[in-house]
């Protein structure tokens, strides 16, 4: 069964052909830009929330070092993006966790069935709020449009529900942009709609691999 991540799924969903076109090269390609440029940042909100909120200076000094040394193009401001998102995130969202759980920036799950393809991906770590409730965070800090975001957040309850432990009430939206939940409940149109986005894919994943067996 063809692996697929929910990132780029989530953009297929709601995409013209013009756009699946563009989005499958990105996706036979793997590319992440969007996932490496805010890599920092997340990192530095797990290293914080598991600190308890201890040594939050060190660690902004560590996101600058990070993203000087990898430099390219637009490195200032993926500096001031990053740094902004963690002074946010400690601002507005650490004072309501009461504890951290687990880190799920480099775990490895087996992966989720879903209309053909096995999805990975997942929430970035776990905490206990503090109405002593185990919530699921995701770090939103990029700006996506909302019919992606849906789609994505549609997609994440699902393998919060199969791979975690949880189901979509567990997750917890950090807009690390406006510093505030971003609200949100699963949908059974949207779900329905990911699927049929999965199958089509799953079908020309499946294709393309029985073309290149009979064309070694």
């Amino acid at each position: 069964m063809p692996n697929a991540h929910i990132y780029p799924l989530s953009r297929l969903v709601h995409a013209g052909p013009r756009a699946w076109q563009r989005m499958l090269t990105e996706i036979e390609e793997g590319t992440s830009y969007a996932s490496r440029y805010y890599q920092p940042v997340r990192e530095a909100v797990v290293q914080l929330t598991a600190a308890r909120g201890r040594g939050a200076d060190a660690i902004v000094a560590e996101i600058k070092t990070q993203v000087r040394n990898a430099g390219g193009p637009r490195w200032a401001n993926r500096l001031s993006d990053n740094v902004n998102a963690f002074e946010a995130f400690k601002a507005d969202f650490l004072p309501r966790i009461a504890r951290f759980r687990k880190s799920f920036l480099r775990e490895k799950k087996g992966g989720c069935e879903f209309g053909g393809l096995v999805l990975s991906g997942g929430p970035h770590f776990e905490v206990i709020d503090n109405a002593a409730r185990i919530r699921h965070v995701f770090l939103y800090v990029a700006k996506w449009s909302s019919k992606d975001l849906a789609a994505y957040l549609e997609l994440l309850g699902l393998i919060i529900e199969e791979e975690y432990g949880g189901d979509p009430t567990t997750l917890w939206v950090m807009d690390l942009r406006q510093g505030e939940d971003l609200k949100w409940r699963s949908n059974a149109g949207m779900r329905r709609r990911c699927k049929d986005t999965a199958q089509l894919y799953s079908r020309f994943l499946n294709a393309m691999a029985n073309g290149q067996a009979s064309n070694p």
